[in-house]
């Protein structure tokens, strides 16, 4: 996903903000202040599509870290039969439901 960025002067928010707005609706829009990049537009539908691949990608990592983990119990030997593991689940969830 590359996206040309488009470079405004601030003073365009003041005096063409519909134009930039309408421009970061297709494209980021940098926002100079100074001549130096201060701040980036970008449409909203955009941000929350931005929004939801961060958080998908955050989930995707975790799922990973877990599997991680269970790759390191295996070759370190930690583990043990399935009944075991649910009988030992059930009877924790029991304890805490008393």
């Amino acid at each position: 996903m590359s996206q040309r960025i488009s470079i405004r002067p601030s003073r365009d928010l003041r005096t063409h903000y519909a134009q930039v707005a309408e421009e970061a609706k297709k494209n980021p829009v940098a926002i100079t202040v100074n001549g130096r990049e201060d701040t980036v537009l970008l449409a909203h539908n955009q941000y929350m599509e931005q929004q939801e691949r961060i958080e998908e990608m955050e989930s995707r990592l975790a799922v990973y870290a877990h599997l991680a983990q269970a790759a390191d119990d295996v070759k370190l030997g930690r583990v043990q039969p399935a009944q075991e593991a649910f009988d030992d689940i059930l009877r924790e969830l029991r304890a805490d439901a008393k």
